[in-house]
């Protein structure tokens, strides 16, 4: 918060009588758009059904890795059903003195290797030089979807070319996720109890399978773990624990299929 725009201001913003009263006025579920694209910061958000936030909603985020409180995330996105988050982003964990520091990356929660992006022999690197290229996006209303090579992210000289394609189709009711480029590690961070065999990995919360995630099982072999959660900020959002899928890619490309469980 800017020193022309403090906290304090922005509260009584917030609590402004008359503000609320048109907030109030509004229909409800209209501020829910069909898509947001938000290209100073390279940001997709895409829903099923305008209005609401039923079915499935994706985020995609291109970017680079010198943005304030960064997380090496270039190229990942989310997924949610009915409104509640499934394939995850982890989120900020409780801030120590090592989080504005040259230590910042030492948190595996900001760390590539747990956000939803390839990673073809290596991390990603922190820094703006360190970003996606030739970015494109879908604004249809029968798709929406984003496109970048993300090769700037990792080391130079590492990959010359990944090209992820992350696109919503409602046509289909699905999100489809391509990625073009060498062999490497494909991560998904997914919250909930996790079901993986050859090609499919289900999530489900509670008794209630909420997620299918579907691949060619000849291009990808499919490794599974859960993380316990101890810092309070990660509990009170995930609980106790976050699951992350691994596949690794014996052969390009790969399309991951996401679909929601009837």
């Amino acid at each position: 918060m800017s020193r022309e725009r403090p906290l304090g201001r922005a509260l009584a913003g917030l609590a402004d009588p008359r503000w609320r009263r048109a907030v109030a006025a509004e229909p409800a579920g209209t501020w829910l758009a069909r898509e947001e694209w938000l290209p100073r910061v390279q940001v997709l958000v895409a829903r099923e059904t305008a209005g609401t936030p039923a079915g499935l909603t994706v985020a995609v985020k291109a970017g680079h890795n010198g943005e304030r409180h960064n997380h090496l995330d270039v190229g990942t996105f989310w997924v949610a059903v009915d409104g509640v988050p499934v394939v995850a982003d982890v989120g900020q964990p409780t801030y120590t003195a090592a989080s504005f520091g040259p230590d910042r990356y030492g948190a595996w929660p900001l760390r590539s290797e747990w956000h939803n992006v390839p990673e073809p022999g290596a991390p990603q690197q922190p820094g703006r030089e360190h970003g996606a290229r030739d970015v494109r996006v879908e604004l249809t209303a029968a798709a929406t979807g984003l496109s970048a090579d993300l090769a700037g992210a990792y080391p130079e000289g590492l990959v010359r070319r990944w090209i992820r394609t992350v696109r919503l189709v409602r046509d289909e009711a699905c999100v489809l996720v391509d990625d073009e480029g060498v062999t490497g590690l494909l991560r998904y961070v997914l919250a909930g109890d996790v079901e993986v065999g050859a090609g499919y990995a289900v999530v489900s919360h509670g008794e209630s399978p909420v997620l299918r995630l579907t691949w060619d099982p000849l291009v990808a072999t499919p490794e599974f773990a859960y993380r316990a959660l101890d810092d309070p900020l990660l509990r009170a959002s995930w609980g106790e624990r976050l699951g992350r899928l691994t596949l690794v890619v014996r052969a390009g490309p790969v399309r991951v299929r996401l679909e929601r469980v009837p």
